[in-house]
């Protein structure tokens, strides 16, 4: 019986970070898939604590950062990008993007974001693509 309980015991903080925030790194991957850009694409990308500065990323480029989200699943990463004429500000990293992102741990704690023509497409796993927002 001891056996058991060890076990079980063993299995549940090997996967306390599947559950709990702050107790596991999430990244936010965001990837420039416009192709043959003459106009380059920019983005700045902030919580109220962190500021990744402004960036200007090639054709497939992937700008990603990682961090831990607060225990109280208040974390809130937005972006601004910028394409010639167009732009658009949205929200990349909250709780509610956190669970479309698979914080089940399936494929880890990552949120891709993949910026085209004609607008930004979400995926857990970088083979399903959903579209979330358009260009303005």
């Amino acid at each position: 019986m001891t056996f058991y309980f060890g076990h079980a015991k063993e299995l549940a903080s090997q996967n306390a970070s599947l559950i709990f925030p702050g107790s596991y790194k999430v990244a936010v991957h965001i990837i420039n898939a416009i192709p043959d850009q003459a106009t380059p694409m920019t983005f700045r990308c902030q919580s109220k604590d962190d500021d990744m500065g402004t960036r200007t990323t090639k054709y497939r480029e992937d700008f990603h950062w990682r961090f831990v989200p607060n225990v109280w699943g208040k974390t809130l990463y937005f972006c601004h990008f910028y394409w010639g004429s167009k732009q658009r500000v949205f929200t990349v990293y909250d709780r509610k993007i956190e669970d479309f992102c698979g914080w089940w741990k399936l494929y880890g704690h990552n949120c891709y974001y993949e910026v085209r023509p004609d607008g930004f497409y979400r995926s857990f796993n970088l083979q399903l693509w959903y579209k979330c927002n358009e260009w303005i």
